[in-house]
């Protein structure tokens, strides 16, 4: 008895990965980048408010490792060929460690930026192309460099 509930756990984690990483290798093809991509992001496991109102460009790779440890919400723009880690190698233990990504409303991520660590990313900030972000980044700024660094604060009228 013990061994088929075992069996049962198993095999619908093994269903529930595979069909993870079936939608997020899926999103790669040509589709249009707001809505139809996001949901098919969403179906492979990244939490995302409202597909409709998130952009997901061309090439985005997801951790497809732990892809309920990213958050997404509503006004988001992640542009092509963006890399989203949520686990991460730690040299001080020699292990590797699982983080939460959040990422906030209305914020903008640009071509190929890589997120390699447990971070939060503010509502209305902007990281530039090509950065690679390891720490959190405030509301209402922007972000650029490797690794990412201050450049300025957003002020709205």
């Amino acid at each position: 008895m013990n061994i088929q509930i075992q069996y049962k756990k198993i095999h619908s984690m093994k269903f529930k990965r595979f069909k993870n990483l079936l939608f997020l290798h899926l999103s790669h093809l040509p589709m249009k980048s707001r809505g139809i991509r996001s949901r098919f992001v969403k179906m492979g496991g990244v939490k995302i408010n409202n597909p409709k109102k998130v952009f997901v460009g061309e090439s985005v790779c997801f951790d497809t490792n732990y892809p309920g440890n990213i958050e997404i919400e509503d006004g988001v723009w992640i542009t092509r060929g963006c890399v989203l880690l949520a686990h991460y190698y730690d040299p001080s233990t020699q292990k590797f460690r699982k983080g939460k990504i959040l990422i906030k409303e209305n914020a903008f991520i640009g071509c190929n930026v890589i997120i390699c660590n447990a971070v939060t990313i503010g509502r209305n900030s902007v990281v530039g192309a090509g950065s690679i972000v390891t720490k959190d980044i405030p509301d209402n700024e922007v972000w650029a460099g490797s690794p990412a660094r201050f450049i300025r604060k957003l002020e709205f009228k």
